[in-house]
């Protein structure tokens, strides 16, 4: 890989996310394990890496306090009756301080113009909170997720799937290789 030939701060967050894609398989001895929950939570870990990776390269823009208070102005004159606390949250994450979300899906814009939409979607905005990719991180992080309910078990897996493909696509964006290529699929996990 074209790893070495990256710039210093850059290659530390690139050679991360390798670290977290190579890291959660079970030890020999651990066979009759099953480590899905550690792999998706790997991959996140490597998708985050990532995410600052690109920023790296493709910083976010940062409105002015002028340029803000306009966009706060707009959000609030958009809105139809009473402000809701939802609406503050809203406005503070998508104006204020854009925190994860905001980084990621700037980085879903740099790497992939045509389907930033979709896979923004995929990791944080499909109707069905139980199949969000980032949803699924949060459970398993927090011991929300049955690991012993096989049905559960292969709700994640499906899903691991758009996010193995969200990773390796970014890594492809930043180390020349050849990346997979996503097809579209009847299963898109936000039915």
């Amino acid at each position: 890989m074209g790893v070495t030939k990256l710039q210093p701060e850059l290659r530390k967050k690139v050679d991360s996310a390798l670290f977290w894609v190579r890291e959660p398989r079970n030890l020999l001895l651990e066979q009759h394990r099953s480590d899905l929950l550690r792999v998706y939570s790997a991959y996140w870990n490597a998708l985050e890496c990532l995410v600052d990776a690109v920023l790296i390269v493709h910083p976010l823009p940062k409105p002015s306090k002028t340029e803000k208070q306009q966009l706060i102005d707009e959000f609030i004159a958009n809105r139809n009756g009473p402000i809701a606390s939802a609406d503050i949250a809203k406005c503070y994450h998508d104006i204020v301080n854009p925190g994860f979300v905001g980084r990621a899906c700037h980085t879903l814009q740099v790497c992939f113009p045509e389907e930033a939409e979709h896979y923004a979607n995929e990791c944080f905005h499909i109707a069905d909170r139980t199949n969000r990719l980032y949803d699924i991180r949060n459970a398993i992080n927090h011991g929300d997720i049955d690991a012993e309910n096989p049905e559960e078990l292969l709700r994640v897996e499906s899903r691991l799937r758009k996010l193995w493909m969200i990773v390796w696509r970014i890594f492809g964006r930043l180390v020349p290789f050849p990346a997979p290529i996503e097809r579209p699929s009847s299963d898109n996990g936000s039915t």
